[in-house]
């Protein structure tokens, strides 16, 4: 089970490159389109939070976004220091038709996998129940740094707990006895 969500996900990130380059942006341009697709206008906190950037690294994406007229600023009705990140009409329907065509490849996979899944909608929700599960468990220890190190620490012992920088291009676990 856990190669083969290793595999998705894997398989997710050249999906999301893919598109993005496709759309002529970044992934985690595209990450933050999706993000307010699905959740409506956020502030720029949220985005941040969602997409791992930095806040001056999100005002930056949100800038390039609003240039190229698929997000808009508007004032947070609740919080005057705060704007909202809102899709455009034009972002909402680019966003909404790459949601459309991976939705189509979703059924495409479905259509081929087995007919029990097809024929039953039971098992679909109980494999859409823990897709939503195995994702909720991600999500929680990505939020674990301290416990991510600890249950690592053996295996890290004399190198830096640091990753890799994301821009480096180093994606891959680390070598023994390479430098990090």
């Amino acid at each position: 089970m856990a190669d083969g969500v290793r595999e998705l996900m894997v398989a997710e990130e050249s999906y999301r490159r893919a598109v993005a380059a496709a759309m002529g942006i970044a992934p985690v341009e595209a990450t933050a389109l999706e993000f307010l697709l699905h959740n409506g206008a956020r502030t720029p906190s949220l985005i941040a939070a969602r997409t791992g950037l930095s806040r001056t690294s999100t005002t930056a994406l949100v800038d390039r976004l609003a240039a190229a007229g698929w997000v808009a600023r508007r004032p947070h009705p609740l919080d005057r220091r705060s704007v909202l990140v809102d899709l455009t009409d034009d972002g909402f329907d680019v966003v909404c038709s790459t949601y459309l065509l991976f939705a189509r490849d979703i059924g495409a996979a479905l259509d081929e996998a087995d007919p029990r899944l097809r024929e039953d909608p039971q098992w679909r929700r109980a494999v859409g129940s823990l897709v939503e599960e195995i994702a909720a468990s991600l999500r929680h220890r990505a939020g674990d740094v301290l416990g991510v190190e600890a249950a690592l620490s053996r295996h890290l012992v004399g190198t830096e707990t640091a990753l890799p920088d994301a821009g480096s291009g180093d994606t891959g676990p680390p070598s023994p006895g390479r430098a990090r």
